[in-house]
């Protein structure tokens, strides 16, 4: 196997540069983030730095290290870096709570966590040894690195677990090596693109952005998380940083859809958009971002954690002629598909089943959880050969070779991308000596989309309004944002079915429609607003919204539904300044009237072309 996993030849250490004999591909744009710019040779004098500055700190091939992850070149560099060296990075989102970090420490076993300064110093107290990423362009006298195996891990990625704990994927190095290869062969993926880096680290999408955009000769640009988190701004940086690739998940697709048709710009330069995650919808938004530009593709990628992508579908010609839920394509070449109807199946109609995953594109399993893994990663299952994945999806497969995925056989469900198991949120709530009994279901919510809601029964003596805020104060503690309920229910007793099961279906969420547009006052139209997207009839004015489930999804759906009922103006940095519905209506009875609202794409058009004007001149230019 190659030295380096998947950049064969193109960027990845010592021989980088291989494949790019010719001064202009050397020093073509590799890795942007604001004003920073790497070219090809730059990053790979980077890397190799880096290589030499950990193996010096006792890195070495089959090593596990936590890195402390933000989104800056210093953290993309260390990933290559390390995989350089045949060790496995295990990346730490630094948004989520202490406990969760702690139990993935603890989990993965790592021998090291290495990170920034700043972002070793926001890491919960733990007792393995820490490596600051401190490097420039000097190589000097560089360690010789390693032949890789190809069975050696190239990273750990940690998904929601249903007994309370997450589960930590293990993924060795040739699968991901394949899914490469097939991005360099594919007729259009295959070509070098500006590529917007916006899947969190620890999701396994990032693997893909940075990868296959490095192994095809294009650039991948960073972005800070308050532009990625807002459509708008977000809509401003596609267009400033010329991107023409993006991966995204289906609700940031829809919430980007929603803000060009609200704006009427769209990201002039994007040609090809990949939706992975969770079930992708066709809307009429999307629609319409679509026949705006002419010549885009949609692509559709379908694979759980455990084997990354294994199914692809390129949705091509005229966007009105799309099916509203696409199928999840054809696998790729190294993945094969099977379905199994055994057990509560068999029931299932023919031609139903559930999706079973082969071939050379499956992890090694679940760390230190054996018997999870023998359950999922099976060897020679009855009617099948070799190591299969279950799945826990339901699919089928029409006549044409297109595969559908319709659904879970579990609870597991998707919640804005991300796969969580509910499971996980009630054991978090029965944590609390306050709740006598609990149950989460996923619901299709107004404006918000599916999300966690939770109801709880009070144990004896608890007030239901204080032990909800308690809860509400603690989850925030232990649990990633995904996980969180939007919503949280005090009721007297769990229903049941017959059988003595939690009935799911006869759990109610309370009415809180509400017309907001014959509200008469700004204060009253955002409490409205609120109540309809967080599913409570009586909001305190000047309650704080992220106290009550508000999220980043919902500040968006907040200013669709403001301006659907004609009171724009309010922007998401409103939001976040002011959480509360009193200091929200302030912001827009200030915001003057509607021309003035509308103007204000102008404006953050105009700090983006701004920021654009302070950057350095060899930044600017790879930008024209």
């Amino acid at each position: 196997m190659e030295n380096a996993l998947t950049m064969a030849g193109k960027v990845f250490i010592p021989g980088v540069l291989a494949d790019r004999p010719q001064p202009a591909e050397r020093h073509a744009p590799a890795l942007e983030c604001g004003a920073e710019l790497l070219d090809y040779e730059r990053l790979a004098r980077r890397v190799q730095a880096l290589a030499a500055n950990l193996a010096n700190q006792g890195v070495a091939s089959g090593s596990r290290v936590a890195l402390a992850a933000r989104r800056d070149t210093e953290t993309y560099a260390a990933m290559l870096s390390l995989l350089a060296l045949g060790a496995a990075y295990v990346p730490l989102d630094l948004a989520y709570p202490a406990a969760r970090l702690t139990a993935m420490l603890e989990s993965a076993e790592v021998d090291f966590v290495a990170g920034s300064g700043p972002a070793l110093a926001s890491l919960p107290a733990h007792a393995v040894r820490t490596l600051a990423l401190e490097s420039d362009d000097t190589v000097g006298d560089a360690p010789a690195l390693p032949q890789i195996a190809a069975a050696r891990l190239a990273y750990i990625l940690f998904t929601s677990g249903s007994t309370g704990t997450p589960k930590g994927v293990a993924m060795p190095r040739a699968p991901l090596t394949r899914l490469i290869d097939w991005h360099r062969a594919h007729p259009r993926l295959s070509q070098p693109a500006r590529t917007l880096a916006f899947a969190p680290m620890s999701f396994d999408v990032h693997f893909q952005e940075l990868h296959s955009t490095l192994a095809t000769g294009g650039c991948l640009v960073l972005i800070d998380e308050a532009v990625r988190r807002d459509p708008a701004s977000l809509l401003d940086a596609l267009d400033a940083h010329r991107v023409e690739r993006l991966f995204l998940p289906y609700v940031a697709l829809q919430m980007l859809a929603d803000a060009a048709r609200r704006s009427g710009r769209v990201p002039r330069t994007l040609t090809d958009v990949i939706s992975a995650g969770e079930t992708l919808r066709i809307t009429p938004a999307i629609r319409s971002l679509f026949r705006a530009l002419p010549g885009a593709r949609l692509h559709n990628h379908y694979g759980p954690t455990a084997a990354h992508v294994v199914t692809a579908l390129q949705l091509d010609d005229d966007p009105d002629a799309w099916p509203e839920l696409p199928s999840i394509g054809k696998p790729l070449p190294h993945v094969q598909l099977a379905l199994r109807r055994s057990g509560d199946l068999a029931d299932l109609p023919a031609g139903q089943g559930e999706l079973w995953i082969g071939g050379d594109c499956l992890a090694d399993g679940y760390i230190g959880q054996p018997r999870l893994t023998a359950q999922r990663f099976v060897e020679n299952p009855e009617g099948l050969t070799g190591r299969w994945f279950a799945s826990g999806d339901l699919a089928c497969r029409d006549g044409e070779g297109n595969w559908q995925s319709f659904g879970r056989i579990d609870t597991q469900t998707k919640i804005d991308g991300f796969r969580v198991e509910p499971a996980e949120l009630e054991v978090a709530l029965l944590g609390q000596t306050a709740v006598q009994a609990a149950a989460v279901d996923a619901r299709e919510l107004p404006a918000v989309g599916r999300q966690l809601v939770a109801w709880v029964v009070p144990a004896a003596g608890a007030e239901a309004a204080v032990l909800i805020d308690e809860l509400r104060k603690r989850l925030r503690r232990i649990l990633p944002v995904h996980l969180q309920p939007a919503q949280i229910h005090a009721i007297e007793a769990l229903p049941k079915t017959p059988s003595g099961k939690i009935d799911l279906k006869a759990l109610a969420i309370p009415d809180a429609t509400a017309d907001i547009h014959q509200a008469a006052d700004p204060l009253t139209r955002v409490i409205r607003a609120w109540s309809q997207l967080l599913g409570y009839p009586d909001i305190d004015p000047d309650a704080n919204m992220f106290d009550l489930g508000a999220r980043s999804l919902s500040v968006v759906r907040l200013l669709s539904l403001l301006e659907a009922s004609g009171a724009a103006g309010l922007e998401v940095a409103d939001v976040y300044a002011a959480p509360t519905p009193r200091g929200q209506a302030a912001h827009l009875a200030g915001a003057g009237n509607e021309r003035d609202a509308l103007d204000a794409a102008g404006r953050r058009g105009a700090r983006q072309r701004a920021a654009f004007a302070s950057m350095r001149p060899d930044a600017r230019r790879h930008h024209a």
